[in-house]
């Protein structure tokens, strides 16, 4: 019998695959964007909205270097973050033993600006700064703990009552921020500390903020700068688009559609905005004359450009 051949050749079976491919792709990664192009509301959400800036800071600290006064093996007596009282033995190298001389947080890291940079020169700092220690190569270096040679930095002693962040924004994005109030810092992604806003300084074209803290977390020693968010406060309530925010005769508001598919102007209380996003009371809030207003409540459908 003779054999028929087949037309189905591997080339053409691979340009059915891509083409099945892109079918998929279409299917679950277009056609719901396109959908959503011609969705013309949303549902409102209860949520929280925190107001706040991510930056580089500079770590500020009050702290003195103790260096080896000669060679000699290096037997720390006290432990990492330990708070010492003044005339406190802290290491020995060799023979010599190293007493502190004021009280203070012990600590084995080092980074060479401990001299440069401390709470009473901190407002002198520019933005420039992080450029520059960048350049250097600045990092944070563990202390000698073998066998030390004379001028080697054996610990640091840091000053506990204060410590402070120093950062510039412009001054638009500083405005969220005011003097005397407390913020929230994240510094790492399971560490937050709260602090108090020090200073602001106008400084050319930047802002200097400074922060201030008396209380210490594990490892505030490890850094001289960091990328940081600071939360200059947070607001929960009803979250809205802002863009579907309209003015109707002077009073701010959204349209709500009804289960009748009515767009009714609904007044609302903005507590706080943020770029694309704002935050209002939900379910209703007192105007100027003490009146109570009915508001938005959480699901409602919201249209999302609002009418002028």
């Amino acid at each position: 019998m003779k054999k028929t051949k087949s037309n189905f050749k591997p080339k053409k079976g691979l340009l059915v695959f891509i083409a099945l491919f892109i079918l998929l792709y279409i299917i679950i990664y277009v056609v719901p964007t396109v959908f959503d192009i011609f969705n013309q509301t949303y549902v409102a959400q209860y949520g929280t909205l925190d107001i706040k800036e991510e930056t580089e800071c500079v770590f500020v600290r009050d702290e003195q270097v103790y260096k080896a006064p000669s060679g000699g093996t290096v037997d720390r007596k006290a432990e990492e973050g330990e708070l010492l009282r003044s005339e406190t033995l802290a290491v020995t190298v060799g023979n010599h033993e190293q007493y502190i001389e004021k009280k203070g947080i012990i600590s084995y890291r080092y980074d060479g600006y401990e001299n440069k940079i401390n709470t009473e020169n901190m407002t002198l700092l520019k933005k420039s700064f992080l450029k520059e220690y960048q350049e250097k190569q600045g990092t944070t270096k563990e202390a000698i703990s073998g066998t030390a040679e004379s001028g080697d930095v054996i610990f640091k002693i840091i000053d506990n009552s204060q410590w402070c962040l120093v950062y510039w924004l412009s001054e638009e994005d500083a405005a969220i921020f005011e003097e005397g109030r407390g913020v929230s810092v994240k510094v790492d992604e399971d560490v937050t500390v709260k602090m108090t806003v020090k200073s602001i300084t106008k400084q050319g074209d930047d802002v200097q903020i400074i922060l201030s803290c008396n209380r210490n977390y594990d490892g505030f020693d490890k850094h001289r700068i960091k990328h940081c968010t600071i939360v200059a406060s947070s607001y929960s309530g009803i979250i809205l688009n802002t863009d579907s925010i309209v003015e109707k005769d002077g009073v701010k508001g959204v349209f709500v559609v009804d289960k009748f598919n009515n767009e009714n102007f609904t007044p609302i209380k903005i507590l706080s905005s943020q770029g694309d996003k704002t935050v209002i009371e939900k379910n209703y809030f007192h105007d100027a004359e003490g009146n109570r207003v009915e508001s938005v409540q959480t699901y409602s459908e919201i249209l999302k450009q609002a009418k002028k």
